[in-house]
């Protein structure tokens, strides 16, 4: 046998034995891979991206010979943060969730998974969210604000997340952002077509702004309960004991024709109304009336207002005040 046989023969012989170690090396990547499999089987799914991860770092460095365990690798791992993050939630650990949903989104872009990503996109505002209301239930409202921000942030079609924020402002006395965030969430659950959460915002929105309203009427802060209960009139126009306090803020104000056109649009709210209820709206109109110096009108609005709780003062105002015939 010539040199160059010999030669011929030994690099023939080198290359049998590295494609026979890479072989073997591939055949251990492929080994790792199905012990992720399994685990993926055993829900065990931490577990299942550390195996899919290993072989695919080992597989990766034999060139085509790996590449399909490396694509099978990446094919699962996103989704294997995603299903982590989904028990999370179910536990209640609304911190990991995000973070394992945040993973989801990074290894979803990274390895050509754009329906993960989205998923995973469109859930984090949600556990934003519903971190917020766990803060805001146990009086953490600094917390519970900057959550809710957050969902707001990653998603500003949200409307619970402003929901959530006008709630926060309203137990940190914040009258103007409490209005602003209603009406942000109100806008946007319109928009949704969530005629529920509307309706709710609604409700709750002048609720709360006409309790704030009547607070600052018993402090004789006239402004800032007309502020209160202008709004309160968006979310609800057609709410009569509204119109009643904004007829009080006006008068207090000395505002005598606004106390009237207040006090004659909660009457028509209140038309079906028994002559009990109405009188308070009287009573108003002819406080202001009187102001005005127009005692015949006032008169007329008092004689209009002897009725339940308001007889008596109604009655002074006819006879003695303003000594009605």
């Amino acid at each position: 046998m010539n040199f160059s046989k010999i030669k011929s023969f030994f690099m023939l012989a080198t290359m049998m034995l590295a494609f026979a170690a890479t072989a073997q090396d591939v055949n251990q990547a492929a080994d790792i891979f199905n012990q992720g499999n399994q685990a993926v089987k055993d829900n065990n799914y931490q577990m299942a991206i550390d195996k899919y991860q290993q072989a695919m770092d080992m597989a990766a460095q034999f060139g085509p010979e790996g590449e399909q365990i490396v694509a099978g690798a990446k094919t699962q791992i996103p989704s294997l943060y995603y299903k982590i993050g989904v028990d999370d939630y179910k536990d209640k650990n609304i911190d990991k969730a995000i973070g394992e949903f945040e993973k989801a989104i990074e290894y979803a872009n990274e390895y050509n998974d754009p329906e993960t990503a989205a998923k995973a996109t469109d859930i984090i505002p949600k556990l934003y969210y519903s971190q917020g209301n766990s803060y805001y239930s146990d009086d953490k409202y600094t917390e519970a604000l900057e959550s809710f921000g957050k969902s707001a942030e990653l998603a500003p079609d949200y409307s619970r997340a402003y929901w959530g924020m006008a709630l926060v402002y309203n137990k940190t006395d914040d009258t103007k952002k409490m209005k602003e965030s209603f009406g942000k969430a109100l806008e946007l659950a319109e928009a949704e077509g969530d005629t529920d959460m509307a309706q709710k915002v609604r409700t709750n929105a002048s609720k709360l702004l006409q309790s704030e309203g009547a607070k600052k009427l018993q402090a004789q802060d006239w402004d800032g309960a007309l502020m209160c209960l202008n709004a309160t009139t968006e979310f609800e126009p057609d709410n009569a004991e509204t119109y009643y306090y904004i007829a009080l803020a006006n008068n207090g104000l000395k505002k005598y024709d606004e106390a009237i056109a207040a006090a004659d649009k909660g009457l028509e709210v209140a038309a079906s109304e028994t002559a009990d209820f109405k009188a308070k709206f009287y009573y108003e109109k002819g406080n202001a009336l009187k102001a005005q110096g127009n005692n015949n009108a006032a008169c007329e609005a008092f004689n209009n207002a002897k009725y339940g709780q308001f007889a008596q003062n109604a009655e002074y105002e006819l006879k003695t005040v303003l000594k009605c015939d």
